[in-house]
């Protein structure tokens, strides 16, 4: 499998992996309360026409979850009613779990080891640079296997 290493050969890539072109594309939720944070990533990702499902809740996140299985989910790490620990709990124990990347606005050393432990892909720092959106959600489709639990970054089996 070729990886690519520059930012817009990573997004060519993305563009190709899980835009409208793709065999089988796959979906993104992006589970974001902020209004100026889901600006921010559509400005990032919006050009390569995936299917993008925006969320503000984890409760509403659950729900469209188990209808779209998405392989890739981008979530705050607090939300209104509840966290992205109590989301990824319950996402983690479907038979497809996503690449699950936390999103903060402190560079937490320990969230992210948290987030690594529990299975869980990366985390993002806000606000976002397009830069390292691209670098991280290339890195997570090029790991995320639909038909089989994945091993995480971390090697932790998910």
């Amino acid at each position: 499998m070729l990886i690519a290493t520059t930012p817009q050969g990573r997004k060519q890539w993305i563009v190709e992996r899980l835009g409208k072109g793709a065999d089988s594309p796959s979906s993104l939720m992006a589970v974001l309360a902020a209004p100026e944070d889901r600006t921010a990533l559509l400005r990032i990702i919006g050009p390569c026409k995936w299917e993008l499902q925006w969320i503000g809740t984890c409760e509403e996140a659950i729900e469209v979850f188990h209808r779209t299985s998405p392989a890739i989910v981008i979530c705050d790490s607090r939300l209104a009613d509840g966290d992205w620990r109590q989301l990824w709990d319950i996402l983690a124990r479907g038979p497809k779990p996503p690449m699950f990347i936390v999103t903060s606005r402190l560079a937490d050393d320990a969230l992210w080891a948290e987030v690594l432990n529990v299975g869980g892909y990366d985390l993002l720092l806000k606000p976002f640079r397009a830069e390292e959106v691209i670098r991280v959600v290339h890195a997570a489709a090029t790991q995320w296997q639909p038909d089989c639990n994945a091993v995480s970054a971390a090697g932790s089996v998910r």
